[in-house]
This record gives C-alpha cells, structure tokens and sequence, in this order.
C-alpha cells in the first residue's frame, strides 16, 4: 500500500487522502519558514522509507512543500502529489530524466 507524506499535521482533516494510502506526517507544529536545512533533516528523516509509488500532500508551508517535494524527486525520480480541489484531493504526477 503507497505512503501519503502530510508535509505538516495541521488541524485539517487529512482522512480523505487515506484512500491514496497510509498516512505519514512528516513535521508537526510551527515551523521556521526560514531553516530549510531542518524541513530538510526533519523531511528527510520522514521520508526515508518512501518509495516511487508514494505521494506527498501538500499543506503548510510554499517553503517546506518545496523541500519535501525535492526530496521526494532527487530520490525517485517522479513525484506523486495530492492537491486539495473542492471536496477532495486530486493526484498530480511528474517524471523526471535524472
């Protein structure tokens, strides 16, 4: 079954995008939109498991999103996103030639 990676547990309601997979919460709580090194070490750490297949939703921060989708690109090679639209999430998909 595919991971979905929250970048931040927030107070939203993220049981929707159980239906992409198990949720896995990266961070939690206030962020320095500043420190990309720690989104980097805390993303990095949260993320170690992923795999191709899996997703990241995005929420919280442009700047820790970013991060976490960088990541997720360097070390894969696609990146698989899921986008609030409305009442539900969309998934979104990129490959790259690396």
């Amino acid at each position: 079954m595919p991971k979905v990676y929250v970048t931040n547990k927030g107070p939203h309601d993220y049981s929707d995008a159980e239906a992409f997979g198990e949720i896995v919460f990266c961070t939690s709580g206030s962020i320095d939109k500043f420190d990309l090194s720690q989104m980097y070490r805390e993303l990095d750490l949260a993320m170690a498991d992923s795999e191709p297949g899996d997703f990241v939703l995005l929420t919280s921060l442009t700047s820790l999103c970013s991060v976490a989708c960088a990541l997720f690109a360097s070390k894969h090679g696609e990146l698989h996103v899921l986008i609030h639209r409305g009442d539900c999430y969309v998934e979104r998909s990129l490959y790259f030639n690396v």
